[in-house]
């Protein structure tokens, strides 16, 4: 850990969000599971600009874990992929000209490159609530992904003095979430964006059931559960639950622009 402090901000909903900002880090997700059981608050939020990989390199991006402590059931919870990618994909797109996309469930994609993604883990206290849940968003930040003019245009909208690139797009992003997950019962909110931003349908991906392994063509992403939906054996459609079960691109030949 390389020296922090500690900048708070208020959401678009009214509720106030701690960000606790580091120099550099190995890891925000280890740091906000060590917050959830010492009893951080919610909406406490752990944040670097540069992520200390094993080998003792820097590697430049945006790294943050959101801490909740959340009063959802589980079975709502199955939708925060998708609202944290799409709160991730919107606020991003204003950040750069270039075509920024989603895959399933949260990857994020530059012209059909792999740039991120966000990742949600959780502790349930009993079977009908949450202790707390972990947002992480990781994304690799480049001048030629997402150019200095364009984020000069965007830092207006915050307070001065904070004015690092990576900072402000953290800041796009938790505005963007906070406005959505205060809404998180009314999916097609989201699911609505998220389906426009989907760039993987009609890929063919590699499927596995068990010992049988299949190539299929991607349908879409059911609205209601978050299931990747699979064209399966004689045209009968195969939701699919965990990423584990199949193998998606991290590059995407996209269609020219017309």
């Amino acid at each position: 850990m390389d020296g922090n402090n500690i900048i708070t901000m208020r959401g678009n909903d009214g509720g106030i969000i701690k960000i606790e900002s580091h120099n550099a880090l190995a890891s925000t997700l280890e740091l906000a599971r060590r917050y959830a059981h010492e009893d951080y608050p919610d909406r406490y939020v752990v944040f670097t600009p540069k992520k200390v990989l094993d080998d003792g390199e820097i590697e430049n991006g945006l790294y943050m874990s959101i801490l909740l402590r959340p009063s959802i059931f589980p079975s709502q919870a199955t939708l925060l992929g998708a609202l944290s990618a799409t709160a991730m994909v919107t606020a991003l797109s204003e950040h750069t000209p270039k075509r920024l996309g989603l895959g399933w469930v949260s990857d994020l994609y530059c012209e059909g490159i792999k740039i991120g993604d966000s990742s949600i883990e959780g502790k349930l206290d009993n079977f009908t609530s949450y202790e707390y849940i972990i947002v992480t968003y990781s994304v690799k930040v480049t001048e030629a992904t997402f150019p200095p003019r364009i984020t000069d245009m965007i830092k207006e909208v915050f307070e001065e003095g904070n004015t690092s690139v990576t900072m402000i797009m953290a800041k796009n992003i938790l505005l963007k979430f906070f406005s959505l997950y205060v809404n998180i019962k009314t999916s097609t909110k989201f699911m609505d964006i998220y389906s426009e931003r989907f760039i993987q349908r009609g890929l063919k991906v590699r499927y596995t059931d068990g010992q049988k392994r299949y190539i299929l063509r991607i349908l879409n992403v059911d609205a209601k559960t978050c299931a990747l939906v699979l064209d399966g054996p004689g045209g009968k459609p195969i939701p699919v639950f965990s990423p584990r079960n199949v193998q998606l691109p991290k590059k995407i030949k996209l269609k020219k622009k017309v």
